[in-house]
């Protein structure tokens, strides 16, 4: 099981959950309120469909809420910026991790961009089939031997977490060459 080194914005998903419910509540009440005939009469099968897309969008965004954006399992740092699938990054290429701000994706109500806080993983510049990835756009960069975390959509960026973030990084440094060096030995 990976363990998370940086955890998604569980606020801003959570408001993701306003549609799901408002779904439940129409689709119980459609069901409810639909006059009993021998068979389902239309206004209770919309609820029935209603009620399931409720709970499959419900379901989706619980799932949202438990992906990291980055996680560490087996000698890598999995990064978490395209899909479910998360991209496997050998720990020895990462070098570490420092505070950077960017502008985000979303606009102020003036519509001027807005800054973020990021999270910049160094890579090593020898790594070179690592310094470019495709990733999704909204939720960060990855070019020139830096993956560039956007702020708005993962757990709030301060000092303390990038104080973490380099700590778990040196622990895991040492103990994959402790194993380096166990299985020369």
């Amino acid at each position: 099981m990976p363990e998370p080194w940086l955890r998604t914005n569980r606020r801003i998903l959570s408001l993701g959950f306003v549609l799901p419910t408002l779904l439940l509540i129409v689709g119980v009440a459609m069901f409810c309120l639909a006059p009993s005939t021998g068979l389902l009469s239309y206004l209770a099968w919309l609820g029935c469909f209603a009620i399931a897309g409720g709970v499959l969008t419900a379901l989706a965004l619980f799932h949202l809420t438990r992906v990291p954006r980055l996680a560490y399992q087996n000698g890598h740092l999995l990064v978490y910026l395209q899909s479910n699938d998360p991209i496997r990054v050998p720990i020895d290429v990462v070098e570490c991790f420092f505070l950077g701000q960017a502008t985000s994706n979303l606009r102020s109500q003036d519509g001027k961009e807005v800054e973020t806080s990021t999270i910049v993983v160094r890579l090593a510049e020898a790594a070179k089939q690592w310094h470019h990835r495709d990733v999704s756009r909204s939720l960060g960069r990855w070019c020139d031997g830096y993956i560039i975390i956007d702020g708005t959509w993962c757990e709030p960026i301060d000092q303390e977490l990038m104080g973490q973030l380099n700590k778990r990084l040196v622990e895991k440094h040492r103990d994959v060459r402790a194993a380096a060096e166990a299985s020369s030995s």
